[in-house]
C-alpha cells in the first residue's frame, strides 16, 4: 500500500473568508472550496513555491476525488492569481514579475489610503475600537517572532478596517485583487525586521484613527505599503525564482513524509 500523504492543516479563517467574498467560487461545492482554500494556504505560506507543478492526478489522489473537482479548484486559483494554466502544460504556481508587484502595491496603497481617510473621518468610535483585538494579536505575534500568525492577524485587521469603512464599495475592490496579494504580504512579513516595523506602524494607524487625523492615517497607510514593497524588492529573488520543471506536488509530498 502507498503511504498516505499527511493531511494539510485547515485553511486559516482569513483565506476562507477572502474566498467567501470572491466571485471566483460562485456555484462551486464544498469540496472545491476546501481544496481551493488548502492549496491557496500552501501557496501563500510558501509550501508550494513559484513554478511548482500542480497535476490533477496527484491532487485527485491527495484529496480523494476525481480530476474534475481538482480542475475546478485550479481554475479558481488561476482567477485569484495564484496559479497559471497554459495550453499543453501542467498547471503551476505563478511566477510573479516585479513590475506587476509594483503595480499591485500602488493600487493597494491608493485603496487603503481611501479606507484610512474615511475611517478617520467618519467611522464611529465603537467601530474603531473593533481594531483593538487584531492589533493585540499583531503585538503578540510580533513578540513571539511568529511571522505566520502575524500575517493572519494583519488579514483580520484589514478585513475589520474595510468592514467599518463608511465607503462600502472599496472592500470589494480590494477583494478583486485576488489572493496573489496574500502571497506577497506573507512573504514580505517573513523577512528580517519586518514584524517590528509593521507592528509599530499599525499602532500609529490606530492612534491616527482615534485622533480623527485623516492626513496622518493616510500617510501611515502609504508608509506601510511603501516599506512592504521595499522589503519585497530587496529580497525579490527569494520569491520570484522558479523551481526546476521536475518539481511537482508529489515531490512536496515526499518531503513532508520524511
Amino acid at each position: 500500500m502507498h503511504a498516505q500523504e499527511p493531511a494539510s492543516p485547515a485553511a486559516p479563517a482569513g483565506i476562507t473568508e477572502a474566498l467567501a467574498h470572491s466571485p471566483s467560487l460562485a456555484g462551486h461545492g464544498e469540496l472545491v472550496r476546501r481544496m481551493t482554500a488548502e492549496l491557496a494556504r500552501e501557496i501563500i505560506e510558501g509550501e508550494l513555491p513559484s513554478g511548482c507543478q500542480l497535476t490533477s492526478a496527484e491532487l485527485g489522489r491527495r484529496f480523494g476525488t476525481s480530476r474534475t473537482p481538482v480542475r475546478e479548484a485550479l481554475g479558481v486559483l488561476q482567477r485569484e492569481g495564484l496559479v497559471e494554466i497554459e495550453p499543453r502544460r501542467r498547471p503551476r504556481v505563478v511566477t510573479l514579475s516585479l513590475p506587476e508587484v509594483r503595480d499591485l502595491y500602488e493600487i493597494r496603497a491608493g485603496l487603503y489610503a481611501l479606507i484610512a481617510g474615511a475611517v478617520a473621518e467618519r467611522a464611529a468610535d465603537d467601530e474603531i475600537q473593533q481594531l483593538d483585538e487584531p492589533l493585540a494579536r499583531l503585538r503578540t505575534a510580533r513578540d513571539a517572532g511568529d511571522a505566520q500568525a502575524y500575517f493572519y492577524a494583519t488579514v483580520d485587521f484589514r478585513r475589520v478596517e474595510a468592514a467599518i469603512c463608511p465607503n462600502r464599495r472599496v472592500g470589494a475592490l480590494i477583494d478583486s485583487l485576488g489572493l496573489r496579494i496574500y502571497r506577497l504580504r506573507s512573504f514580505g512579513l517573513s523577512l528580517p525586521g519586518r514584524l517590528e516595523v509593521s507592528c509599530r506602524d499599525y499602532g500609529y494607524l490606530v492612534d491616527a484613527y482615534r485622533a480623527r487625523d485623516r492626513a496622518l492615517a493616510e500617510a501611515v497607510t502609504r508608509s506601510l505599503m511603501s516599506k512592504a514593497l521595499a522589503a519585497i524588492e530587496k529580497h525579490w529573488s527569494r520569491l520570484a525564482e522558479p523551481l526546476p520543471a521536475a518539481r511537482t506536488t508529489s515531490a512536496r509530498a515526499r518531503q513532508h513524509s520524511r
